[in-house]
């Protein structure tokens, strides 16, 4: 997940999320030498029309800096000292649903010890999906440069395991972007050429791939939020991914929660989606598999909403600030006829944060994280059961940052890899 910043009436408040189901190349810091010996991608431009979004009352806006922060690792604990979680978990009765994690992952050589055990907590979680952020800037330096090494890595940890992987790319290289500035890139084909070169390296090892996070963020689209940018460069991940391996599963980007409509900053992620449903007819949504969604909740409990059950504290005048803004999302699908399913990439709570914006997260203990995560669970079933995937915003944030860092008092792990509460309600939690 990222971090974001929600801007209010009220004033400035930092929010991450989750799920963010896995968090990519820049956390991990992965610089390796090697370079693959595969072709260079070739392009044709392609003109966009900027879309115009109608305004909406300011209510929160974000700033994610992603939980794909540059993020660097803390001096590794002594092996004496990692205390991994124990305990028979309730494990998922369906492969139908994905309990996921937002999962923090090193890609240098000494990462393996680190991500073995990554994956040891998901399982013994009982959970079956993690989801990490890889950068195309990270694995695409230059045009002819593909080191996907790092990503071998990470993906060695999980081989012959029945934990599912979804990776979220994201980051367009410096080389790539429109000089203009009059769409996000000179030539959407070089993504579909990079994502087919993805896809088919990680047939069968990488069952999902989100494209892009946040999209509805303009420091996620390099300056500007334009859901045509978004849509053709859905397009091309689409065909790229489904040209190597039609297997493979397309995830519509999450969009942050906010209520903000100023193109420079962020849009309503609800007028967004709508936008990008009008947008040439329709013509884009046939781009995707399963919808992306992430919804904050700041320390709103799962079940409240605005305006008919708010929850307490300040951030409670918008529904952009709780868990059940999925079902205004879900309305602008169904308004168009759209019953594919949808993954919640991103959620969770953050308890007491030092980090500057976070100061909601003194009204959440560790044991209201703990019946949040689960609440939310069982809210998604009772009230949203078109959603097929949840990721956790975040597993193990804490092994890897330091605890001023804002991910830090989201994770469900200590830094020491023991469980905290939440981690311990998640792993005897009903998977049905």
């Amino acid at each position: 997940m990222d971090k974001r910043v929600l801007l209010g009436v009220s004033g400035l408040v930092g929010v991450v999320l989750l799920v963010g189901v896995i968090l990519a190349l820049g956390s991990c810091n992965g610089d390796d030498d090697e370079v693959a010996d595969e072709p260079t991608p070739t392009a044709v431009a392609d003109d966009v029309d900027e879309v115009a979004t109608d305004d909406a009352d300011p209510t929160p806006v974000v700033d994610d800096t992603e939980a794909t922060d540059d993020a660097e690792p803390v001096d590794d604990a002594p092996d004496e000292e990692i205390q991994l979680p124990e305990g028979q978990p309730e494990v998922p009765q369906s492969d139908e649903m994905a309990y996921g994690f937002n999962i923090a992952w090193r890609a240098d050589e000494g990462g393996l010890e680190y991500n073995q055990n990554t994956r040891l907590a998901v399982e013994q979680a009982g959970f079956n999906g993690v989801r990490c952020q890889v950068h195309w800037s990270e694995v695409q330096r230059e045009p002819d440069w593909l080191d996907p090494l790092p990503i071998d890595r990470m993906l060695d940890a999980y081989e012959g395991t029945n934990v599912r992987v979804m990776v979220s790319i994201v980051g367009a290289p410096d080389w790539a972007l429109d000089e203009d500035g009059e769409q996000l890139l000179t030539d959407y084909n070089m993504f579909a050429e990079f994502m087919s070169f993805m896809a088919d390296r990680y047939r069968g090892r990488i069952q999902a791939w989100e494209i892009w996070n946040e999209q509805n963020m303009a420091h996620e689209m390099h300056g500007t939020v334009r859901v045509s940018n978004y849509a053709r460069l859905l397009e091309a991940g689409y065909q790229g991914v489904k040209s190597a391996d039609p297997d493979a599963l397309v995830i519509f980007g999450g969009l942050t929660p906010t209520g903000i409509n100023d193109p420079e900053v962020a849009v309503n992620d609800v007028d967004y989606l709508r936008s990008f449903y009008e947008f040439e007819g329709g013509h884009f949504t046939q781009f995707f598999d399963v919808l992306g969604m992430h919804l904050n909740a700041t320390n709103n409990p799962p079940d409240t909403t605005y305006p008919d059950n708010p929850g307490p504290g300040e951030w409670t005048d918008h529904n952009s600030f709780y868990f059940l803004r999925g079902q205004d999302l879900r309305a602008v699908m169904q308004e168009f006829g759209d019953e594919r399913p949808v993954w919640v990439t991103e959620f969770g709570w953050t308890t007491e944060n030092p980090a500057p914006g976070y100061e909601y997260g003194a009204d959440v203990s560790e044991e209201d994280q703990a019946n949040y995560l689960v609440g939310a669970f069982e809210v998604a079933r009772e009230q949203m059961p078109w959603i097929d995937g949840m990721f956790v915003w975040n597993l193990n944030f804490t092994t890897i940052v330091s605890p001023e860092d804002e991910k830090y008092a989201w994770s469900v792990l200590n830094e020491d890899w023991s469980p905290r509460p939440a981690y311990e309600a998640l792993q005897q939690m009903p998977k049905p």
